[in-house]
């Protein structure tokens, strides 16, 4: 048995993650001490490895706790086609490296320019990942958590300035995956608390953030960010719903991260 220490110092997860993954039932404890420890047998491990393992694939909780929840042949057949996609990449990198050394010798081919060409990899890995999944409910832990990008989206002149475009902008937007990629956000700075709003994680939180208002609205810079740390602290009584504290440190890093850049 390895205590939730142990576990949190081999697979690099705060223990505060591994409370998370039990509270939502995706890695229950084999047994708890009496003090309330939980206690993590090798097939809670080999479950740790999996969740790891989609999450690295890009898959949300969500995601992840319904394909654990399907048969073991159907979960083989998916493994099997994420390791073919795994060798497709490592194939990639290693035509990436001859192309290096070939750069760095000073020899040069048009073909190496199809290194950078990962629309097929692309293609297939999202059609790997059509996976069906619920939808988020009011009592879920972060189905809150981008009301503040939502308010932005529909309010601001970087989103849509009219009521008649707004209405109609609203009923356009992917409700679902929005809350759902507000899990996926949300818990990594749930994350990063521990370590502050000037830490390396919260600052890595920021960046994925970043990311996805980028791809959302084709812009993100500080103007927007700064505007988002006001919308997080109006709306904290949603953000804060069940992770006290959140909204104010998600606003206080998007500054720090703005003050940085």
């Amino acid at each position: 048995m390895k205590a939730v220490r142990d576990v949190s110092i081999i697979s690099g997860l705060s223990r505060r993650t591994l409370q998370y993954y039990d509270e939502i039932d995706l890695l229950k404890p084999a047994a708890l001490k009496p003090s309330g420890y939980r206690l993590y047998d090798e097939a809670c491990l080999e479950r740790l490895w999996r969740i790891l393992f989609y999450k690295e694939l890009g898959f949300s909780l969500e995601e992840i706790k319904k394909i654990l929840e399907t048969p073991p042949e159907i979960e083989k057949k998916l493994m099997e086609k994420h390791r073919f996609l795994l060798v497709k990449k490592q194939e990639g990198l290693a035509r990436m490296i001859n192309s290096i050394d070939g750069i760095l010798s000073g020899s040069f081919d048009e073909m190496m320019l199809s290194d950078f060409n990962k629309k097929e990899f692309e293609e297939e890995k999202k059609e790997n990942q059509k996976i069906t999944i619920r939808k988020l409910t009011p009592e879920d832990p972060f189905y809150d958590f981008l009301r503040p990008y939502i308010t932005y989206k529909l309010t601001t002149r970087l989103g849509v300035s009219s009521m008649i475009r707004n209405i109609r902008s609203a009923s356009n937007l992917d409700w679902d995956g929005i809350r759902l990629k507000g899990e996926e956000l949300g818990m990594v700075f749930l994350d990063a608390m521990q370590y502050g709003p000037d830490s390396f994680q919260a600052m890595k939180a920021v960046s994925g953030f970043m990311a996805y208002i980028s791809e959302q609205m084709s812009s993100c810079e500080n103007e927007v960010l700064t505007e988002l740390s006001k919308l997080y602290l109006k709306d904290a009584a949603y953000v804060n719903k069940d992770h006290a504290g959140l909204a104010e440190f998600v606003s206080k890093t998007l500054l720090n991260y703005c003050a940085a850049n």
